[in-house]
């Protein structure tokens, strides 16, 4: 008989549904406002169819005053990598789990149950106007852009979350492809000023609050040209209690990170006296349910794209935490009583499809899209700081919207890993794992080696091959900050993998991983 207590059902409820449908659920809550002085200092040590050009438009006198004014973060972008576990050769230097999964029978294809024909969804509005009663915009109304041609065996969820109020604070778009089987993840930015189609422009986030989820498909479809295929929304309460009974998450966090924080989460956020300044310096760190929080929302020293990176980094662990428990087999089980904890137009059968690929996804790579130094800020006559979308130049949107449909370029479902050995000859023992994740996050296979001997002043990179053809020596030189021309090529076939490493004293692994070479995204 299968018997398993209350909070592990919301454990992995949570957990395998994560990666599915809920990435967007971490920073679901505002970020607390600058108080006005400083506290107590505290610091814990370590489609392929190219996209309609949207009309350029010059800004305009608003006269729509009733929109509320938002003041997000300095918009100057300020990225802090936080690269997000893979695998090690040492499965035991990482942190085990707090309970073991118990071992279930795994799914059959014969009683899993057969879902519906996938929507296909439609643009419904095909030429633009402004909703009866609504005031005409600040900028131009842009014409719809091309819809991207979506493959046949890809499905698009849309990913929500908000803290209970009007807007929805996390968008994230997740292109599940089943042949691979791998993922690609896009963080929406919420502040994208953007048409929604029979009303009006506005920010991305008040689209749901104006006209519901089916207004926010329609507002993707029409100035992104990307499908959405199914929804869903998950609830953001005890996401802290699920953390702490999974005796927390293992996030290697690259760069110093520092912003307000409640000195403890009982307090009244009210009161400026229970605010600190909170510095989390880079480490391993194995994160409890409110540290987890802090760190998924905090943007006020970094950005909105910066904090999307880091959604996807913490739910990208827990996920992974899930697969490599063993808990994908139980979701059946466990999905009709705890339902109720996600709102999804998806079918029973539609979700455990997905839930089925968990582990080869996990297995093959997921590649992490963003769209920083993709938009534009800029001030509406209301005063509200938005971003507006580039769609011509060298950084328009277009090209990271395409890269949804194309696998990771080093996944491993089509070629063999690129497998790189680390050798720390530093005095900080943590930098391996911080050079670990930098590596996996873009898709390379990390090994740890053993510590040197001997400290070294600076990192050394060698390749063990013939001659460099297929060795992605441009990106992994931009992972350690050196020049190609500094890669080591050593012809030795007695090595028993591709790169070899050795983590010199001048290491940094703060790498803004926002903004590595986007042709990492090409086969």
């Amino acid at each position: 008989m299968f018997i398993v207590s209350q909070n592990r059902h919301r454990i992995i409820t949570f957990i395998i549904v994560s990666f599915i449908v809920s990435i967007g659920v971490i920073a679901c809550t505002t970020t607390p406002e600058p108080l006005p002085t400083l506290a107590a200092t505290a610091v814990l040590e370590s489609g392929d169819q190219p996209a309609t050009p949207v009309a350029q438009a010059e800004p305009q006198p608003e006269q729509a005053a009733d929109r509320d004014t938002v003041v997000p973060a300095d918009t100057t972008a300020v990225f802090t990598p936080t690269p997000n576990p893979n695998k090690t050769a040492d499965a035991n230097a990482t942190s085990a789990p707090g309970e073991t999964a118990v071992p279930t029978k795994a799914l059959n294809p014969t009683e899993t149950p057969t879902s519906l024909p996938q929507f296909n969804p439609v643009l419904t509005v095909t030429e633009p106007e402004i909703g009866e009663g609504l005031s005409a915009p600040g900028t131009a109304v842009p014409t719809p852009v091309a819809t991207f041609e979506v493959p046949l065996d890809t499905t698009n969820v849309l990913l929500l979350g908000n803290d209970g109020g009007t807007n929805t604070d996390t968008m994230i778009i997740v292109a599940v492809n089943r042949t691979g089987p791998t993922a690609s993840i896009l963080s929406l930015p919420r502040d994208l000023y953007v048409y929604q189609p029979g009303r009006t422009m506005d920010r991305l986030n008040t689209a749901v609050a104006r006209g519901g989820i089916d207004l926010l498909k329609q507002t993707i479809l029409y100035n992104f040209g990307i499908p959405i295929h199914y929804y869903a929304r998950v609830d953001f309460e005890g996401f802290r209690e699920i953390v702490d009974i999974m005796d927390g998450v293992d996030i290697a966090v690259s760069c110093r990170l520092e912003d307000w924080r409640l000195k403890s989460p009982d307090l009244n956020p009210e009161l400026e006296d229970n605010w600190e300044i909170f510095t989390l310096e880079p480490g391993l760190h194995t994160m409890d349910g409110d540290m987890a929080l802090w760190y998924a929302r905090s943007r006020l020293t970094t950005s909105d794209f910066d904090r999307g990176r880091r959604q996807q980094q913490l739910l990208r662990a827990m996920f992974t935490q899930g697969v490599d428990l063993g808990l994908v087999t139980e979701f059946p089980k466990l999905w009709n009583t705890y339902k109720d904890y996600v709102e999804t137009d998806m079918d029973i059968g539609r979700l455990l499809q997905l839930a089925s690929l968990a582990p080869a996804i996990r297995e093959n790579g997921i590649q992490h899209l963003y769209l920083a130094n993709r938009t534009q800020p800029w001030i509406t006559p209301g005063g509200a700081q938005v971003q507006l979308p580039i769609w011509e130049g060298q950084n328009a949107m277009a090209e990271t919207f395409s890269r949804l449909y194309l696998p990771p370029a080093l996944n491993m479902a089509e070629q063999p890993p690129i497998e790189v050995e680390i050798v720390n000859a530093t005095s900080n023992p943590d930098l391996v794992w911080l050079a670990a994740d930098n590596l996996a996050w873009l898709g390379f296979t990390p090994i740890i080696g053993d510590d040197a001997a001997n400290t070294a002043a600076n990192t050394l990179l060698r390749y063990y091959k013939p001659n460099f053809k297929g060795s992605y020596d441009w990106l992994i030189s931009w992972v350690f900050d050196i020049r190609q021309s500094q890669i080591e090529l050593v012809d030795d076939d007695d090595f028993a993998y591709d790169y070899q490493v050795i983590l010199g004293e001048d290491y940094d692994p703060c790498r803004p991983q926002l903004n590595a070479p986007q042709a990492f995204l090409n086969p």
